[in-house]
This record gives structure tokens, sequence and C-alpha cells, in this order.
């Protein structure tokens, strides 16, 4: 994060400059959606060839994924807004989109992933069409996304949106006749009332209002969304109220009396001078005046009064906000897979190292042992002498049983943490097991040298002095195993490891 603030104030001239930057892709959203989603992220900057000192001219924000899919790790390119932006793309300056975006295409081609998810990206045609073009047909299949929800036929590819004039009379002359006295009619009902009224959210009531518009939200949607909707509740919740922190969001609530009937977030860019709509829920036993109706021209009234340009329904052509004096725009989304299937250059990215870790270790605990070991083996090909992963894959192998693939993982583990005490008593025990006594001992008197305070050290020699058939020393590991650490059969011990006469050290061992 602290390198993406020094972006600020680059990243805020480029997005001022470009025409199709939406508050999606504005530093204070971004950074606050970036700052909270797991998994690795990255930005793509873009400066002109040569010009080091000079301001970047594009960025593009992007994240990465990993699956377990066939036996196989595929990594997943995204648009680092996906799942909470509506909109996606690339920020730039107009002078350098036609060398910038295919820099980025080549970049994202040295890249190991199998799949790039190019979702709802709002661009010019002329940059969609400089960006793929980027991706022949040799090497990648390209598949178009359907937007459209089967259940009610609403195209999510179609934003609808508002251009607002200067003043409110202006936009209600936009309007047909009917919905411009049907809208006048309805916010006087209201104004005029005592019965009902409006409010916006301010840092006092923020929370109590946004928790009343995710409750209306969750009510209409849970029968639709299933398990889903916890996590959607979870995830608006976060970004509604950073968002709100950083001066974004704009939410009115409609009530009647003390009654809350319905509320509405909406998405304030100040740079761009927009309202973006992003979220509605009301009180369906409510029977008054229409409240989405209400709330919506509200907020558009509100918007012209603050000197906002745009009010923008987002994605979905529901037929209601064409009532407003909509036009439309189309975004864009593809699926880019690679012909092989697999990941460009045959092997993760190393940015995925961590994730894919947390995910094999995740698999392993639950019993999914064969893509544990996958996932271990993918990122030691590519990070050879990664700790965790040879420890977690001896572990594995150890279970199988794979003995001598274990002792591979767990010798070459205490090349790379000689001084854990962990990595050598891991050695020593897959010795025990391949009945190599006399190397296992060398290995517990390491893990002697290092923790000599642990008896489970000593046990351990002593169990290997057994099988070499070391009596006389078996007796001295295990009377320093029960003592305390400054004990004298400890002392005795320790001293009998340190002497180069064993013979001698025996003798005196065996005195005591």
């Amino acid at each position: 994060m602290p390198q993406l603030a020094r972006l600020e104030d680059d990243w805020n001239a480029v997005y001022d400059a470009d025409d199709d930057a939406q508050i999606f892709l504005s530093w204070k959203w971004l950074s606050g959606w970036l700052s909270s989603i797991p998994g690795p992220w990255f930005i793509l900057a873009a400066k002109e060839r040569d010009a080091a000192e000079l301001p970047y001219v594009a960025f593009f924000p992007l994240r990465l994924q990993t699956t377990f899919e066939k036996s196989e790790v595929l990594g997943n390119l995204r648009m680092a807004g996906s799942f909470a932006a509506d909109y996606t793309g690339i920020v730039c300056r107009p002078e350098a989109d036609n060398r910038a975006i295919p820099a980025f295409a080549r970049a994202i081609k040295q890249m190991n992933w199998a799949r790039f998810h190019l979702d709802n990206i709002r661009t010019s045609e002329r940059r969609w069409r400089l960006l793929t073009a980027c991706f022949p047909k040799a090497g990648f299949h390209s598949t178009t996304v359907n937007k459209v929800i089967k259940i009610d036929n609403i195209d999510n590819s179609r934003c609808p949106y508002v251009t607002l004039p200067k003043d409110w009379n202006g936009y209600l002359d936009q309007l047909s006749a009917n919905t411009r006295q049907k809208t006048r009619r309805l916010l006087k009902q209201v104004e005029a009332s005592s019965e009902y009224h409006m409010t916006v959210a301010t840092p006092e009531t923020f929370e109590r209002d946004l928790e009343t518009l995710l409750g209306f939200w969750e009510t209409k949607w849970r029968p639709r969304k299933g398990d889903r909707t916890d996590s959607l509740v979870r995830s608006n919740r976060s970004m509604l109220t950073r968002s709100f922190q950083a001066g974004l969001v704009y939410l009115p609530t409609f009530w009647h009396g003390d009654r809350a009937v319905a509320a509405l977030a909406t998405l304030m860019e100040p740079r761009k001078r927009t309202f973006s709509f992003y979220m509605t829920g009301r009180d369906e036993t409510f029977e008054g005046p229409p409240a989405g109706v209400l709330l919506h021209a509200y907020s558009i009234r509100d918007a012209i009064g603050r000197g906002f340009v745009e009010y923008d329904f987002l994605r979905g052509d529901e037929p209601y906000k064409y009532s407003f004096g909509c036009n439309e725009r189309r975004i864009y989304s593809i699926l880019l897979e690679t012909r092989t299937g697999r990941n460009l250059g045959g092997r993760i990215d190393p940015r995925c190292i961590s994730d894919l870790l947390a995910q094999a270790t995740e698999l392993h605990r639950k019993g999914r042992v064969g893509d544990a070991e996958v996932g271990y083996r993918r990122i030691l090909e590519v990070q050879p002498k990664h700790a965790d992963a040879l420890h977690r894959l001896g572990q594995l192998l150890a279970a199988k049983p794979d003995l001598a693939g274990a002792k591979r993982a767990f010798r070459t583990l205490t090349t790379v943490r000689p001084d854990a005490p962990k990595a050598w008593q891991c050695l020593g025990q897959i010795c025990e097991r391949l009945d190599q006594h006399e190397e296992a001992l060398r290995h517990h008197l390491e893990v002697m040298r290092l923790q000599p305070d642990s008896p489970d050290a000593f046990v351990a020699a002593a169990r290997c002095m057994v099988k070499l058939g070391r009596m006389a020393e078996v007796n001295a590991a295990l009377l320093a195993a029960v003592e305390p650490a400054n004990g004298a059969s400890v002392r005795k011990w320790r001293d009998w490891r340190s002497m180069p006469d064993r013979q001698a050290a025996r003798e005196q061992v065996i005195s005591a």
C-alpha cells in the first residue's frame, strides 16, 4: 500500500485527463478496495520510453488468483476491482493509449496465467480493440461472457445513465409529461407532509442507515442468492463504509414517521462529478408512495444542486431506469484462455505463492492430499527453497508414506533453516522410519545442540542408540531427559557428546 500511496498524484492527473475513467478506477475508491482484498494484486504502470523522470501516462490495476483443477494449479488474472466494481478498465492519458495499452498487453503475456477475465470493462471501442488485438487466436481462445440474467432477462452489459443539466427544471423537461408530473407530485407529497420525510446519512447516522439498507436488501435477495448472501452483505458493508469515510457515499433514507421504509446507496465522484447508483433496499410491506422512484428523484435533484453532471444507474437494463430519461452505454466482458489450457510459462506466477500456500495447506487439512501435494510442488518449482512448502510437503509425503521423498524435502529444509530444531527433528524421524539409525542419531543430536532443554530430543537419541546397541549411552540419555536442564546427568551427557575421546567419555558416564 505505501507504493500505491506514492502514486496518488500521478494517478489523479491521468484519471482527470481520461474521459473513460470512472469512480471504480478513482484512486480513492480503488486504494480502499485493494487494501481489503485477499490474495495478490498489482498495478501495471506505463511511462514514455526513456523518460524515467516524467510522470506516468497509464495504469492497469489487476489481481491474481489460483484454482485447483484436474490435479493442476491454474492462474486466473482478473481486473483488480472485480466482485465489487460495476466497471473496470485502464486509466490512460488519451494521447498515450495507442502505445501504453499494447505495452500492457505485452507485459501480461509474460505472466503465468491460464485465464484472463476481462470483466465489465468500460472503455471506448478503439481502446478495447487495442487491448484485445494483442491476444491472437493462434495462442489464445476468446469467449464473450453472457451478462444476461436468465431469471428476469436483465442484461448487465447495458448501463443506463442520465446526463444532468444545470438545473432541476431543465432535467424535468427532459422527461415525458407523465413522468414529470409524477415526479413533482411525489416529491411535493413527501416534503409537504408531516407523515413522511427524507434524511441523508451523516457520520453520526451512517452506521444505522447502512444497516437499514443492507437489511432490506438481504430480505429481498436471500431467496435468490442463497448461501452467497452473507458474504455479499459483508463485502458491501465493508466497501460502503470505507467509501463513506473517503467522502464517496450518498445514502438517503425514506421514512414513514419513525419507520425507515427504504434506503439507497450512491457512490459520488467529485472529480468526474458523477453519482453512481450502487444498491437499494425497501420494506416490501410498505404500502405508501413508491419509495424507489422517490429516492432516485431526490438523489438526482440533489446531484444537480451539487453541480454533478451524470447520474449513472450502473449495470442492468431494468425498465424502470429508463423512465428517468436515460441514455445507455455498453461494457465489455470476455474470457481469454491459453490454447493449451495451462499457465503461460508452465508454472505459477511468483506473486501467487502466499495465496497458493494457504490454499494447499487448507486442502491438506481437509484430507485432499493429492491437490495439496500439487500445490506444494508448484510453489517449489518457482522457489525450490521455500521453507514452509518444503516442511508441509515433507509431512504429506511422510504420511503417504513416501519416505524417500519426505527425506529429500526435510534434508533440503535443514539447508534452508539450519537453525530450526524442527527441521532436524523431522529429518531424524524419517531416517528412523527408514532404519537409518546412525544418521538419525546425528540429526537428533543436532536438535539437542539447538534446543538443549528439549527432553524429546534426548529420548529420540536414546531410541537410536538402542537400535545401534549402545546401551550404556542410553541410560545416560534417559537420565538427562528427566532431570532439570542443569542437572548432573545432563551436564555429563553434554560433556560426553563434546569430548573427542568417546570411549573415555562413555566410561565417565557409566561410572556416574
